[in-house]
């Protein structure tokens, strides 16, 4: 009894766990009639949905539109909505999400180039800081080497000065020994000239003296 209710239990519901699924789908078309009313003459037998139109005016539960081929007719307002059918949105977002993960994909390879781009920027800013370092210090040598030349050059300023001071000094010593070898030569000169005055004096005198001599010699 109990496998007799199973069983008839089972093909109440197999229809059911075997059966496929379905959508309804929401394409379907519509007429484009000449004039506003169910009536009149219909220009297309039917626009398919979606179909973007270029609205021109509405009257009575009728929209006037112009389709993208330039025909121009009346619609029911039932069957025109101000936004794109959500199938066609979802074809539209499907793009966009494709789009944004193309970009998504390009967006990370240039990540990636630029974390590349960083790195070498990284090394070569830290080439830049030795070479800065190397600069500072060849900076402080120059600046040393700049000091000591300075030093150097005052130093010699004051060699230069003490050395004029001291040709100054030997001139002046030069005048006077110049000076002095003038007046021992002119000492000399006057010694000379009072010899040569004493010499003619004694070369008159003697004589007389001799003279004066005999004369006492013959009175004697």
């Amino acid at each position: 009894m109990y496998k007799l209710c199973l069983s008839l239990l089972l093909l109440a519901l197999s229809p059911s766990l075997f059966a496929e699924t379905r959508y309804i789908s929401d394409e379907f078309r519509v007429p484009l009639r000449k004039s506003p009313c169910s009536r009149c003459a219909i220009l297309h037998q039917g626009l398919k949905t979606g179909l973007k139109l270029t609205y021109i005016e509405s009257a009575d539960g009728w929209t006037h539109i112009r389709t993208p081929g330039g025909m121009e007719g009346w619609l029911e307002n039932q069957y025109i909505v101000s936004q794109p059918i959500a199938r066609d949105r979802i074809a539209r977002y499907k793009k966009q999400n494709e789009a944004l993960n193309s970009s998504n994909a390009e967006l990370k390879t240039q990540v990636a180039t630029l974390k590349t781009d960083n790195q070498q920027l990284d090394g070569r800013l830290s080439t830049v800081s030795d070479d800065n370092e190397a600069v500072s210090r060849e900076l402080a040598d120059i600046k040393v080497v700049s000091a000591n030349a300075l030093n150097l050059k005052v130093q010699n300023q004051k060699l230069l000065e003490e050395n004029g001071m001291l040709q100054s000094k030997i001139d002046v010593l030069s005048a006077l020994n110049k000076q002095l070898e003038s007046s021992h030569t002119q000492k000399w000169f006057l010694y000379g000239a009072i010899a040569v005055f004493l010499g003619a004096l004694l070369s008159i005198l003697l004589p007389r003296l001799k003279r004066k001599r005999r004369g006492h010699s013959e009175w004697a």
